[in-house]
């Protein structure tokens, strides 16, 4: 090969930071999609200062600014009557990365116009990948197309950032499934109000929770509801019932009621987990969802895809300087080692917070009896090991 070359299975968040994180070293990425086009679906979600100093290094930092708002900090309420439990403001002096709200398809426009920007990233649709080989210095990957056609793509390395049910994992063996959790999420938005302040609010209750919060420049509010439910479905959305989530809500607080009131359209999804794969063997790594699916209870979905994606490719280009191309399996079985134990912390966290979200009476007056006492410093300060991360 007359230069470094990765292959990237999916063309996601995760797959489209990668691509620019690899390509602004000089390296050259092909990004496979097996959808016929680039899109994101989903309203919102949070890029928060951990990965939010990534994306600004990627010189993203304008663009985003134009699509997202900036978080004035958190609101805790109860699910019944609205009543407030914790209101912990922003802190600037901490935080000097923004918490930045904004529509996941906002966010993957902005990373896509980036990628197509970079004549070193190949961009290729409707085709995904089948198969893998190991060479001795790169793989030779089989990737198809939906009309049955196929070719094969050689290179240093597979990169799988292909999702929850990513064929790249099961081609490394590991053929753990997702789990269904039991509970499934409502999502839309609504128009956003003039009262509406720009700030996360959180509504607790029995089995069940909302969030939300402005997006799109702060002309939307993004709404999320997670719910129980006896079935699951795989797929990311699908179109949902209106009437189910307004009786879910009947006993909800007349603010969320009316909030949640003026939504035309809901989009709903079944929320699994699965235990963290091993994120590399041989040339062949995992990033984001494929790696280590996060539950929605902590708004680190998004996040830690980002972060993979800075610490994979910064050793890679360490590796590949240092011992080219027998680098690579070096710097895949490094990144696995960086990232394991702070991918399940995170991951464990997020199933605790889904626990605490959703207690019900007595357990519930102990949890928020809990948030008061520790307060908004002690809330924030408990959270620095999550926010104040950074790449070496």
């Amino acid at each position: 090969m007359s230069a470094p070359h990765f292959v990237i299975a999916g063309a996601g968040i995760g797959g489209l930071t990668m691509a620019l994180s690899l390509a602004r070293r000089g390296i050259a990425v092909t990004v496979v999609e097996k959808r016929t086009g680039f899109g994101e679906t989903g309203a919102g979600l949070q890029v928060t200062s951990n990965s939010g100093r990534v994306l600004d290094a990627l010189d993203l930092t304008l663009p985003l600014k134009r699509v997202s708002v900036s978080s004035h900090g958190l609101v805790i309420r109860r699910w019944r009557d609205g009543s407030q439990v914790l209101e912990m403001p922003s802190s600037p002096e901490r935080m000097p990365t923004p918490f930045r709200m904004l529509k996941r398809s906002d966010l993957h426009t902005v990373l896509l116009d980036a990628a197509r920007a970079m004549p070193n990233i190949r961009l290729m649709v409707g085709r995904g990948v089948q198969e893998v080989s190991h060479g001795e210095n790169g793989v030779t990957i089989s990737i198809a197309g939906q009309n049955g056609s196929g070719e094969t793509l050689s290179a240093l390395g597979l990169i799988g950032a292909d999702g929850l049910w990513s064929r790249v994992r099961d081609l490394t063996g590991d053929a753990s499934p997702p789990v269904f959790t039991g509970y499934e999420a409502w999502r839309t938005v609504v128009p956003a109000r003039a009262a509406d302040k720009p700030r996360v609010t959180l509504h607790m209750g029995p089995g069940r929770h909302a969030v939300h919060y402005p997006v799109a420049g702060g002309k939307e509010i993004n709404i999320v509801v997670v719910r129980q439910a006896k079935e699951a479905r795989e797929g990311w959305s699908r179109d949902g019932e209106g009437s189910i989530v307004t009786e879910h809500l009947s006993g909800a607080s007349p603010a969320l009621r009316e909030l949640t009131g003026a939504a035309q359209v809901w989009q709903v999804w079944s929320l699994f987990d699965r235990k963290p794969a091993v994120m590399a063997r041989g040339r062949i790594a995992l990033m984001g969802d494929a790696a280590h699916p996060i539950l929605p209870f902590l708004a680190q979905g998004a996040s830690l895809a980002i972060e993979d994606a800075a610490v994979l490719a910064r050793l890679l280009a360490e590796m590949l300087g240092r011992d080219g191309e027998a680098g690579v399996p070096v710097a895949f079985a490094a990144y696995a080692r960086t990232r394991a134990q702070r991918v399940a912390r995170v991951q464990e966290e997020s199933r605790a917070n889904g626990r605490n979200y959703h207690m019900g009476w007595p357990l519930s007056i102990a949890r928020d009896f809990a948030l008061k006492r520790l307060g908004p410093d002690g809330l924030r300060n408990r959270y620095g090991w999550l926010y104040d991360w950074r790449d070496i």
